[in-house]
């Protein structure tokens, strides 16, 4: 996945590797809009998992994913209008795909924070670390 401007989309240092900021697309076009105005909790969560899927396929075309051992960290930045607190649940959407994917002990730490505004409009990003077997 090539990067919308001067950055790259995955960087690593010893067994860390970071992967930049993600959002979600569908159908070739960004999901955009606002959690609790014009995208419902479940569209968002959708969203969330969509943007963790694209993670995991940053990091199989860079690394494979088979030289994984998991998921160390998570930011979600969730796009939600000034009355929704339900930022958790959004990133739910996010983490059960890594749930799936790793299982519950390897789950990893998370922020999930509301924002006003984030590129293109999008709904949710989401910014990761994490750790390569040896």
């Amino acid at each position: 996945m090539s990067p919308l401007g001067t950055y790259q989309t995955v960087t690593t240092y010893g067994k860390l590797l970071h992967v930049s900021g993600l959002g979600p697309i569908e159908n070739g076009a960004p999901i955009v809009g606002i959690v609790g105005d014009d995208i419902s909790l479940e569209e968002a969560q959708r969203a969330a998992q969509r943007t963790m899927l694209m993670i995991l396929a940053s990091i199989d075309e860079s690394h494979g994913l088979e030289n994984i051992e998991r998921c160390l960290r998570l930011t979600v930045y969730v796009r939600g209008n000034a009355s929704f607190a339900e930022h958790y649940k959004v990133a739910n959407g996010a983490s059960d795909v890594l749930l799936h994917l790793f299982g519950g002990p390897n789950l990893p730490a998370r922020s999930a924070l509301g924002v006003y505004t984030l590129p293109m409009g999008l709904t949710v990003e989401i910014d990761s670390i994490f750790v390569l077997r040896d």
